[in-house]
């Protein structure tokens, strides 16, 4: 297949197709695909005789925090492309919703109540996911969040005046969750020899510390730093892990913002195309990397209307 045909038959940039063709070596040509609603005027790539559509077909995905907003988007995503998943949360609720969202796509699902900051609880996320859906292939940490102790959205707090409970929450429910999760899948990736990690990450934040924000920044910037160390000691072992800022979406704890901020945000799920194409990676393709959302958009001339400009038609 042609990979010098340009914009209009194939999306990428030449150092990203140079990467795809290295995974469709490996692992078949399934990834050619690019659904036509993800792409808005890009034809799909036309499919050789037997090719699946499906580029995630035959794989596995464990998401966590994945009954609502970001997590959510990735793991019906993933169900797009082909793949049965796994969903933690710990409302009982929201993960039988996604669940059966995933089951009207067609494919498998399994859903888990756990808390992901002791050993226990991601031991059993992993287990149970082995268990039911007989292996994983892709991590998901999306687990956190920034607002754990109040609905105000001017919240900030100073180092001086937070509360060693606070700190503790933001640090375990960002840091410590991708940590725990990490290690339960970790030897069953290793042993298998492939694997694909993807840790959330806030840009903003993580690079650059901001007044009133120092355990949320704090938290992401270990974990970006922990997904670096991790691809470093995981690469031999086919396992490739990397970063993903989503940028900013019209989740929950930003649903009470005005309109003019909501004009500035993107929706959950224009999170779709660029998680798939992390869920497709291997360390000779990429890893130990940080990947923006909205300028990997950019990066393929992928143009979206604001949250606001979406939900006001």
């Amino acid at each position: 297949m042609d990979f010098e045909t340009g914009p209009l038959n194939n999306p990428f940039p030449r150092t990203v197709q140079l990467a795809m063709t290295a995974y469709g070596e490996t692992h078949g040509a399934g990834f050619r695909h690019w659904d036509d609603r993800a792409w808005p005027g890009v034809p799909s790539l036309p499919l050789e005789k037997g090719e699946s559509k499906m580029q995630l077909e035959g794989k596995v995905a464990l998401v966590t925090g994945g009954a609502r907003g970001l997590g959510r988007s990735m793991a019906l995503a993933y169900a797009r492309e082909g793949a049965d998943v796994a969903i933690v949360a710990r409302t009982p609720s929201e993960l039988d919703s996604v669940g059966s969202e995933i089951r009207a796509l067609g494919r498998r699902a399994h859903t888990v109540n756990a808390e992901l900051t002791t050993s226990e609880g991601a031991n059993r996320a992993a287990g149970e996911t082995i268990s039911e859906l007989g292996k994983i292939d892709i991590l998901v940490n999306n687990a956190g969040g920034y607002r754990l102790f109040t609905n105000d959205l001017t919240h900030s707090v100073t180092v001086l005046d937070i509360t060693e409970e606070e700190w503790r929450r933001v640090m375990e429910s960002n840091l410590t969750t991708t940590f725990m999760a990490c290690r339960a899948v970790l030897p069953h990736m290793m042993e298998r020899g492939s694997g694909v990690i993807v840790n959330m990450t806030s840009k903003n934040v993580a690079s650059r510390g901001r007044a009133g924000q120092a355990s949320y920044g704090a938290a992401k910037a270990a974990v970006e730093r922990l997904s670096e160390s991790l691809a470093d000691e995981l690469k031999d072992y086919g396992i490739a892990v990397n970063i993903l800022d989503p940028g900013w979406n019209l989740t929950r704890p930003n649903d009470d913002y005005e309109d003019e901020v909501h004009k500035r945000m993107r929706l959950p799920d224009d999170i779709a195309e660029v998680a798939v194409h992390m869920a497709l990676q291997i360390p000779e393709t990429m890893t130990g990397q940080l990947v923006s959302a909205p300028e990997y958009d950019e990066e393929h001339g992928i143009k979206r209307l604001s949250a606001y400009e979406r939900l006001h038609v």
